[in-house]
């Protein structure tokens, strides 16, 4: 099947699956940026019930243990300086502790606890994401890929699309000559020397996909550090 198409036909069933590739590559992004907007809420409000723990002991021992009661005053306007006092306290009580357990949130302990509660929401992502892998892995098997008429670091939309473009205007009558005139074109742009370093989409998914479990969780945790 291969060997039967002609070199546009090679450009322009490389450059659909390409565009198929980034639409499941995108997929994967946002189900990974839901994923960290899930887990950030979950901390969130996690942190606010661990947070409102001590305010909530605080009033009631204020409220049951006192021999005298806070509101039992009589001297005029000492009732909303005590209040007042005690509003303070409790904001302060809620406020420091949450912002200290989001500082220790990566301690191995809290990791644990949190884990209980995102564990759910992680397993549906692991679900989700490898049906996402599944098509990618789909189109990076297509034979276009596995034996590629042009440099790896040309297997993209843009540079594919050129190379189809010189080819149907006839400024060049093969692949090889397509490839020799792309080269000629970027030497006269200042991003020629990275167009080989870069990876390409197709050289990031690749290398995803040797080991995407792995690869995930990695990923995951990298991000992590970015969202918090």
């Amino acid at each position: 099947m291969m060997e039967k198409l002609n070199d546009l036909d090679y450009f322009n069933t490389s450059i659909i699956l390409l565009r198929r590739l980034e639409k499941v590559a995108y997929a994967r992004n946002e189900r990974l940026r839901i994923f960290h907007e899930k887990t950030r809420a979950i901390r969130a409000i996690t942190a606010g019930i661990l947070a409102s723990i001590l305010p909530t002991v605080f009033w009631i021992t204020a409220l049951t243990s006192l021999e005298v009661s806070i509101f039992d005053v009589q001297v005029p306007g000492a009732f909303m300086i005590r209040l007042i006092g005690l509003l303070v306290t409790t904001a302060s009580l809620i406020i420091l502790p949450y912002f200290f357990i989001h500082m220790i949130w990566r301690q191995p302990l809290f990791r644990a606890f949190s884990y209980l509660f995102e564990k759910k929401v992680k397993h549906q992502l692991f679900s989700d994401i490898e049906k996402i892998d599944e098509k990618a892995n789909h189109i990076i098997s297509q034979q276009v890929f596995k034996k590629p008429r042009v440099p790896d670091h040309y297997l993209s939309v843009e540079y594919l699309t050129l190379l189809e473009k010189y080819i149907a205007s006839g400024k060049a009558k093969t692949v090889s000559e397509a490839v020799d005139y792309l080269k000629s074109e970027l030497e006269h742009r200042f991003y020629f020397s990275s167009s080989e370093s870069h990876q390409t989409l197709l050289q990031k998914e690749k290398d995803y996909l040797t080991d995407e479990k792995v690869n995930l969780v990695k990923r995951i945790e990298k991000e992590e550090e970015i969202y918090g």
